[in-house]
């Protein structure tokens, strides 16, 4: 089966996207509600279900322990982050896992954890993948309604018009930023640009809720090697600072994804018209679509 993934891509881009608008007058397509978080529909789509919501947990044997070893490397500033960044991907490019990146995790906090995606879900003997990651990048930087997402959504639009293709999916929209807040920063916690979370004893949990703008976000109840206690900014609702963004951005996504900007799309080779989807019920429609073939 051949897929192509475009980080990013929220249905309201077709307008800019001739070729991939074309195919909607033929085939199935729809917004995809993908989820909470990050990773999560991926997952689910290729796998059936998924509890991820972020990168980094934590867990009795946490693999990023080693780094405990480097904290010095962080009075070399972006040279020692350099290094930690080898450390952490040279044996995730031996296993022929995703590479990450640590961004400005605090080192005395990244060793706490395991990364909750190995090799990408689509990425499966029986797949021809391809990917497409400009217009998250352009989204951050420029929001979703600049010219230079304009630009990059044709030119993506353009090359896959030479590709051929089964399914043609994103893994999450993007959202504009309306606001930033803060939250606490503990020394057992990962914050998240949409979630913070925090680990603890009940007594300190209670002190952190009590300090958390809720009225900008929710508590959501998830796998606590994910957080003892998570919360989920709005939508449009950015927390700076955080542990990934060294700047503010224009735009953000891992919000819930029932929420109108956060909505994914897809594309299947099914003659149809649209049809919106939960990731869980594309997974099927893809079983059905390749015993099909």
């Amino acid at each position: 089966m051949k897929v192509i993934m475009i980080d990013a891509f929220k249905p309201s881009y077709l307008e800019h996207a001739p070729y991939l608008k074309s195919l909607t007058e033929k085939y199935q397509y729809g917004e995809l509600d993908m989820g909470i978080g990050h990773w999560n529909g991926v997952e689910t789509l290729f796998s059936g279900k998924s509890e991820i919501i972020s990168l980094f947990y934590k867990s009795n044997n946490n693999s990023l322990k080693f780094i405990r070893y480097f904290l010095w490397l962080k009075i070399f500033g972006k040279i020692g982050r350099f290094l930690v960044e080898a450390l952490v991907n040279f044996p995730r490019l031996m296993n022929g896992y995703e590479l990450v990146k640590t961004r400005n995790i605090p080192l005395n906090i990244l060793y706490k954890f395991n990364i909750s995606v190995k090799r990408h879900f689509a990425k499966k003997d029986d797949i021809e993948f391809r990917y497409f990651g400009e217009l998250d990048k352009i989204g951050h930087k420029y929001g979703t309604k600049s010219l230079e997402i304009i630009k990059a959504i044709n030119e993506v639009d353009k090359k896959i018009s030479k590709m051929g293709w089964d399914l043609i999916f994103s893994d999450h929209g993007m959202a504009d930023i309306e606001k930033t807040i803060e939250v606490p920063i503990t020394e057992d916690c990962f914050i998240d640009s949409d979630m913070a979370r925090y680990w603890g004893n009940e007594k300190e949990l209670k002190i952190i809720r009590e300090k958390l703008p809720l009225e900008y976000g929710k508590i959501i109840n998830w796998n606590e090697k994910y957080g003892n206690l998570i919360f989920l900014a709005n939508t449009g609702i950015l927390i700076y600072p955080n542990f990934w963004n060294e700047k503010l951005v224009k735009a953000m996504h891992g919000y819930d994804g029932k929420d109108k900007d956060m909505k994914a799309f897809y594309i299947i080779k099914i003659n149809g018209k649209r049809k919106d989807l939960v990731a869980e019920e594309l997974y099927n429609e893809l079983k059905n679509y390749e015993l099909s073939k």
